[in-house]
C-alpha cells in the first residue's frame, strides 16, 4: 500500500508547518492563556496573509478552492504546536457547510472575509453526540422575526467552541413540522447571549441561548444526511487535530527521556521508559492511519461511517494512553504548569470528549455491527 501523501496534502502541510511553528513560542501561549478571550489574534492573522484561512474558500471568493483532503493536514500542524485558535471551528464547522450547502449571496458575505481573516466561524456541534434527533434543543420558526427575519431560533446549543469570538454559529435546529436543518445565525443580532466558560484546555465555550434569533438557512429540506455529513467532517478534523498534539507530546517525550540522567545514564535507556515511549509511538501511528483511512473514505466518496468512528475512538483512547504516559515519564516537573507538557494533557482530555468520547464512538461501531453494516 502506497502511504505517501500527495502533492497538493505535501504543499499545504508545509506552509501550515512553517506558519505554526514560527508562532509557537511557549511563552505566547502562557500570554495567549492569560488574555481574556485565549485567542492568539497574531497566529490568526499570519494564517490569513499566509493563505490557510482560504484554503477552503473557493476561488472566485479569494481562497484556493481546496478540499478537507488537501487540508487534513493544517491541524496535525496546529496540534503539534499547541496553536491557540477557532481553525476547525472555522474551516471545518463553517466554511465546509457554507461552501457544500449555502446560496451565492450567503457564500458572498461569509467566504471572504474568512479568507481575509476577518470573521471567525464556529458550530454548535458539542451536543449533538447526546441530543438525538439532531437539533432537539433548538427550535427554528417561520415568520417575522427580530429585524424582520424569516427564520428565528430559540432555545439552548451547549458547549459551543469559541462562541464568544465568532460572528456567525452553524446551528442545527428542528422547525415546526419536525424537520431538521442546518442554520446559519449572526452573533450580532438580538436574541443571542453567551454564557461563557473556560475549558478543560483553558480555551473558552458558551452555552448558546437563542431567544428568537434571525437565522438563514443553509439549503432546504430535510436536513438528516447534512448534519450526519457535517459530523463526519469534524470528527476527521478532530481526530487529526489529536494526531498532531499526540506525535509532539511523544516527541517532547523522548527528548526529555535522553537528556535526563539516572545513575549516569539517560533514562531513555531503561526498558521500563523505553518500552512505554514505544507504545505511544505506536499509538502515534495508528492514530494517524485510522483519521487518514477515515479521511481517504470521505473524500473518495466509499462507505465513510465506520471509519470515521475508528477514528475518533483511538484519537479519544490513544490520545489519552500517550498524554497519562509522557505525563508519567516526565516524573515531578510533568506536574510544573510553568512546563510546557501540561498542556498535551489538557488539549488531550478536551479533545477526547469533542463531538463524542471514545465510549460513545465505540457503541456507534457496535450499532453499525448489529444493523449489519460492513465495516
Amino acid at each position: 500500500m502506497d502511504f505517501q501523501l500527495a502533492e497538493d496534502q505535501v504543499t499545504v502541510n508545509d506552509l501550515a508547518r512553517d506558519v505554526f511553528s514560527r508562532n509557537g513560542d511557549p511563552q505566547r501561549l502562557f500570554d495567549v492563556e492569560a488574555g481574556p478571550d485565549r485567542f492568539d489574534r497574531v497566529l490568526y492573522r499570519d494564517l490569513a496573509g499566509s493563505g490557510v484561512l482560504g484554503l477552503l474558500v473557493p476561488e472566485e471568493h479569494g481562497g484556493a478552492g481546496l478540499g478537507l483532503w488537501e487540508v487534513a493536514g493544517v491541524f496535525v500542524e496546529q496540534g503539534r504546536t499547541l496553536g491557540t485558535v477557532p481553525l476547525w471551528e472555522t474551516l471545518v464547522g463553517g466554511v465546509l457547510p457554507l461552501v457544500r450547502y449555502g446560496d451565492a449571496k450567503q457564500q458572498a458575505e461569509w467566504l471572504p472575509r474568512v479568507a481575509a481573516g476577518d470573521a471567525v466561524l464556529t458550530v454548535a456541534v458539542d451536543d449533538l453526540a447526546d441530543a438525538r434527533p439532531y437539533g432537539a434543543r433548538v427550535r427554528a420558526r417561520s415568520g417575522t422575526g427580530l429585524g424582520g427575519a424569516g427564520v428565528t431560533l430559540s432555545g439552548t446549543a451547549v458547549g459551543v467552541r469559541s462562541a464568544h469570538l465568532a460572528d456567525a454559529i452553524v446551528v442545527p435546529a428542528t422547525d415546526e413540522e419536525g424537520t431538521v436543518g442546518l442554520y446559519l445565525v449572526p452573533t450580532t443580532g438580538g436574541g443571542v447571549r453567551r454564557d461563557t466558560f473556560e475549558r478543560t484546555d483553558r480555551g473558552l465555550a458558551s452555552d448558546v441561548h437563542l431567544d428568537g434569533a434571525a437565522a438563514e438557512p443553509l439549503a432546504e429540506g430535510p436536513g438528516e444526511d447534512r448534519i450526519d455529513w457535517l459530523l463526519r467532517q469534524v470528527w476527521i478534523a478532530v481526530a487529526a487535530l489529536q494526531s498532531g498534539v499526540s506525535q509532539a507530546a511523544v516527541r517532547q517525550a523522548a527528548d526529555y527521556t535522553s537528556g535526563r540522567e539516572q545513575f549516569g545514564v539517560p533514562i531513555a535507556t531503561f526498558q521500563a521508559v523505553a518500552h512505554q515511549i514505544a507504545d505511544c509511538h505506536i499509538d502515534t501511528e495508528a492514530m494517524e492511519v485510522t483519521y487518514l483511512n477515515a479521511l481517504w473514505r470521505e473524500t473518495a466518496d466509499r462507505p465513510p461511517r465506520a471509519a470515521v468512528h475508528v477514528a475518533k475512538y483511538w484519537a479519544a483512547e490513544a490520545g489519552d494512553r500517550v498524554a497519562r504516559t509522557v505525563q508519567h515519564v516526565h516524573g515531578g516537573i510533568g506536574a510544573d504548569v510553568t512546563y510546557p507538557i501540561h498542556r498535551y494533557m489538557l488539549w488531550t482530555t478536551q479533545l477526547a470528549n469533542t463531538a463524542g468520547s471514545g465510549a460513545w464512538h465505540l457503541q456507534q461501531l457496535a450499532d453499525l455491527v448489529d444493523a449489519g453494516e460492513q465495516l
